[in-house]
């Protein structure tokens, strides 16, 4: 037996070539883990050459926090997002942003109001900088998709700034608010989408969330 973990995130999502080694090295039955599977794997169950096993309750049996959504221009959800942050002040707090740029001016930005860590691709010291963040028990970090998936700091709350952004599809988005709520000592958290228009695709990913709670119960 072999188990594939996140197999719809990078470098696996979309590499034909990958696909075709795992194919062809492992034996027996393979095992695909993800909460957001893409089009390629459930194309797979719809033709009958793969089953798919649900579970969509999390291990301590708390559902997934429902994002909540506020849509203004970006002057106004930086106040918002800042008036979010101070409120959740005995949380650590992970915000969100689309791109490496974005993320480095809302550092320079914020900082000197909220003192801040920020993670991108281009982190040079990644893994310290998230432990340090761990380690605070209301520390704040500003982060690109590279934490969508993998990271759990216990008690955290989620803020997607700019969710509507084209960046994001609703895989990276159930992501991030999966990171709220991870472990039995906080099952619960808060997710807050800020966007500047009003996108489907963020609505769609409220209402998927809310649908796997319901199969929950």
């Amino acid at each position: 037996m072999t188990y594939a973990d996140e197999p719809d995130a990078f470098p696996f999502f979309g590499n034909d070539t990958l696909h075709g080694i795992a194919e062809t090295a492992c034996r027996g039955h393979t095992v695909y883990l993800t909460a957001t599977a893409d089009d390629h794997l459930l194309s797979r169950v719809e033709e009958g050459s793969m089953v798919c096993l649900r579970l969509t309750k999390r291990p301590h049996g708390h559902p997934l926090p429902v994002p909540r959504i506020e849509i203004a221009s970006r002057a106004v959800l930086f106040l918002k997002m800042l008036d979010w942050l101070k409120a959740h002040n005995d949380h650590p707090r992970m915000v969100f942003v689309p791109t490496i740029k974005a993320a480095k001016i809302m550092h320079i930005i914020m900082n000197p109001l909220i003192p801040c860590y920020v993670c991108t691709s281009k982190t040079k010291n990644r893994d310290q900088v998230i432990e340090e963040f761990r380690k605070e028990e209301n520390g704040v970090i500003i982060a690109t998709t590279v934490l969508e998936r993998g990271v759990t700091v216990p008690g955290a709350d989620i803020c997607v700034f700019e969710a509507d952004s084209g960046v994001f599809s609703e895989a990276s988005l159930i992501q991030m608010a999966g990171r709220a709520g991870r472990s039995f000592q906080y099952p619960d958290g808060d997710v807050l989408f800020l966007c500047t228009q009003k996108k489907e695709l963020v609505f769609l990913c409220r209402k998927t969330i809310r649908e796997n709670n319901a199969c929950a119960v």
